[in-house]
């Protein structure tokens, strides 16, 4: 999460710290903790910028959260492999690109060669 904060010139944090935040947060709200079978808690920590302006600047505020909600099975008729297409023409991870990173924007570059 640190290389994708660097990538869109956020501050970085401390990861262990965030892990204990996390650790906290879900005992605080362990009631909503699954107990079905292939059930799951869904824990997604994520970053913006609370920048209250449009312009191309490193962000002078940003929010650091997790959202959390339980789940049921992702795939609940059982897993199923998913057909790929391969190209060599089109990627979506580059040298100094963005496809490394969990970024918003992360999956726009899969549009056009689909």
């Amino acid at each position: 999460m640190n290389i994708s904060f660097e990538n869109l010139a956020f501050p970085t944090f401390n990861p262990d710290e965030l892990f204990k935040c996390i650790v906290d947060l879900v005992k605080i709200d362990r009631e909503w903790l699954p107990r079905r079978p292939m059930h799951s808690l869904y824990i997604r920590p994520t970053g913006i910028s609370m920048e209250n302006s449009l312009g191309v600047k490193p962000p002078s505020s940003i929010k650091l959260f997790t959202i959390m909600s339980p789940v049921g099975p992702y795939y609940p008729a059982g897993f199923k492999p998913v057909s790929i297409q391969v190209s060599t023409t089109h990627a979506r991870a580059w040298p100094g690109g963005s496809g490394d990173k969990k970024l918003g924007c992360n999956y726009g570059p899969t549009i056009y060669p689909a």
